[in-house]
């Protein structure tokens, strides 16, 4: 009975706890909905309720009442980071068939930190910010569905999705003319749904697994490690020189168009009406977004439609890049 009637006292708690982990996503979606800039909304929404998130996870780990409280935030976030590599990774064959499906996260990175242009530095931010969606979106489900049946858990899985066709993100990132990356979406969120099911059916069997692998701290390590391992990936310290060449092509957003096609900076951000500088190091001449341009000579492109536009340059999957024509940067 006393179990059962702390569990009920619990529930406020619960709900504003969900609602602190579902403002880790506020940022895409006030951007989205043309609501601010993507970098406001984050430092000033998102990273606050993260800190309080963390806070209040610490005082409920210190809290002899609230155990099955705590035990369900770790379960959640361990089966939201579990879940958010299985989606990601599910995705990895079809990118091998040319599908640039996780570029979108680069873009996340750009207008979390301001940017005209991708880097390692954008590269960790929205990698970052990309599982930390994963991870809040297993905590929030957590707390207010643990303990239920794994299939509660696939169907949160694919109400995240639905909710984001729902929004004016499939039409910015030109997702409405491709259906098919629709359907992968929802095909790599079963995983991620599963992972999240699984561990939380029994938080107290997941907290247990994971201290038989770390001991103490079990879930601090494994999000820290987490985030060591995107920093070496990414490597924000450092600056390529074909990236350095790039972003010296000319003030403001500008890019080299190199080799087989790439493009570096592979992302460029600029306002509605705003131009980019691109250089084509190539050996052939080029068409970049319907500007010619010769080899060795600096043409420019300009856009004037509010859009993540894909521009590519030859016939290859993974030539050119991309573009951020962002309505809420200033020109």
């Amino acid at each position: 009975m006393h179990e059962l009637e702390a569990s009920t006292a619990d529930w406020p708690l619960r709900i504003a706890l969900a609602l602190l982990a579902m403002l880790s996503v506020a940022p895409l979606l006030a951007w989205v909905y043309r609501l601010g800039e993507f970098s406001t909304w984050y430092w000033y929404v998102t990273v606050p309720a993260l800190v309080a998130l963390a806070v209040a996870g610490v005082v409920v780990a210190r809290s002899e009442r609230r155990v099955r409280l705590h035990h369900t935030m770790v379960a959640g976030a361990i089966g939201g980071l579990i879940g958010t590599i299985g989606y990601d990774v599910f995705r990895l064959p079809f990118m091998a068939l040319g599908l640039r499906l996780l570029a979108p996260v680069d873009s996340y990175g750009v207008l979390l930190l301001d940017a005209v242009g991708s880097s390692g530095r954008t590269g960790t931010a929205g990698w970052f910010f990309h599982t930390t969606n994963g991870v809040c979106f297993g905590v929030a489900f957590a707390l207010i569905a643990a303990r239920r049946h794994w299939a509660w858990a696939l169907g949160w899985a694919m109400v995240l999705e639905t909710a984001t066709i729902a929004t004016p993100f499939v039409t910015l990132y030109g997702l409405s003319t491709r259906p098919w990356l629709i359907v992968i979406a929802y095909l790599a969120h079963i995983p991620y749904g599963l992972a999240i099911g699984f561990a939380v059916r029994n938080p107290e069997a997941t907290v247990r697994a994971l201290a038989d692998f770390a001991p103490r701290f079990g879930t601090t390590i494994i999000l820290v490690a987490t985030t060591a391992a995107l920093v070496l990936w990414q490597r924000p310290w450092t600056t390529s020189a074909v990236l350095a060449r790039g972003e010296a092509v000319a003030p403001g957003a500008s890019a080299v168009v190199h080799g087989q096609g790439r493009m570096s900076p592979s992302w460029l951000r600029v306002p509605v009406g705003g131009c980019v500088s691109i250089r084509n190091d190539m050996a052939t001449p080029l068409v970049f977004a319907g500007t010619n341009i010769a080899v060795g000579v600096i043409g420019q492109a300009c856009f004037e439609r509010a859009e993540v536009q894909r521009v590519k340059v030859a016939n290859r999957d993974w030539s050119g890049g991309f573009i951020i024509v962002d309505p809420e940067q200033e020109p």
